[in-house]
C-alpha cells in the first residue's frame, strides 16, 4: 500500500486533464514528494508531464472490488474511504484518507492484480494520478523513485499497525478518544456511520460515547 491505504484508489477509467492550470496542483504534489526525495527541475517537469487530474463527487464509488489496479494517485482535496462488504452484506470501513496523501497499491499496479475493496468519495474530491505505463517509465529512468516507493510503503505499513493498535483498545470510549487525538480531522469531517465502522463499533455505541453516556 502506498500512503494511507493498501489499495489502489484511482479511477476505473482514465484520468482526464482539465483545462485549468496544473501549476498550483503540481506544486502541492511536489511539496509532498520532497519530504522523501530531492527533485530537480527536469524531474519535476517529467512528473508534470505524466500526472493527470480527475474529480469525483461525494458518495461516488470510483474503484470497485474486482477492478484491476492501474493507477497510483494523490488526493489534492477531499476525503475517501476504503471498505469491503462482509458476508452479511454490511459495509466495513477499513481506511479513511484525507487530502495531501498518496493512495494506491504499488505491487498491485505492477502485477495488475484486482482490488479486494471499494473506494468511495466521502466528500467531493480531486486526484492527481499516474497510470501504470508512465509509472514504470519513471522508475526505469530514475532509481530514486524506488526510494520514494519504499518510503511510502513503509509509512503505509505503520498506518496499518496504528489502526490495529487502535482496534485492540477494548474500551469503546478510549478507542474513540485515541482516534480523536491521533486524527482529529476525521472526527470533524467524516460521517459518524463511517467512523463507527472504522472503529469496529455500532453506531449507537459511538453516539453514546460522544454524548458522554459511556
Amino acid at each position: 500500500m502506498l500512503g494511507k491505504g493498501l489499495y489502489c484508489h484511482a479511477a476505473n477509467g482514465l484520468f482526464y486533464l482539465f483545462s485549468e492550470s496544473m501549476n498550483d496542483k503540481i506544486e502541492i504534489l511536489i511539496a509532498f514528494l520532497s519530504q522523501y526525495i530531492t527533485l530537480d527541475e527536469q524531474e519535476v517537469k517529467a512528473i508534470d508531464e505524466v500526472v493527470k487530474s480527475r474529480q469525483f463527487k461525494r458518495k461516488e464509488i470510483f474503484f470497485k472490488e474486482g477492478d484491476t489496479h492501474k493507477y497510483l494517485a494523490f488526493i489534492l482535496s477531499g476525503a475517501v474511504r476504503f471498505f469491503y462488504v462482509d458476508e452479511e452484506g454490511q459495509e466495513q470501513t477499513i481506511e479513511i484518507v484525507l487530502e495531501h496523501n498518496p493512495i494506491g497499491e504499488y505491487k498491485g499496479v505492477v502485477a495488475k492484480t484486482t482490488s479486494k475493496v471499494f473506494v468511495e468519495a466521502i466528500e467531493d474530491i480531486e486526484l492527481l494520478g499516474i497510470n501504470r505505463d508512465d509509472l514504470m517509465k519513471l522508475l526505469d529512468q530514475n532509481p530514486k523513485y524506488y526510494q520514494l516507493i519504499c518510503e511510502l510503503s513503509s509509512q503505509a505499513l505503520k498506518d496499518v499497525e496504528n489502526r490495529n493498535k487502535l482496534l485492540r483498545i477494548s474500551s469503546s470510549k478510549k478507542r474513540y478518544e485515541e482516534l480523536a487525538r491521533l486524527r482529529p480531522k476525521i472526527i470533524e469531517r467524516v460521517p459518524l456511520t463511517y467512523i463507527a465502522s472504522y472503529l469496529n463499533m455500532a453506531l449507537g455505541t459511538l453516539s453514546r460515547v460522544r454524548a458522554g453516556k459511556l
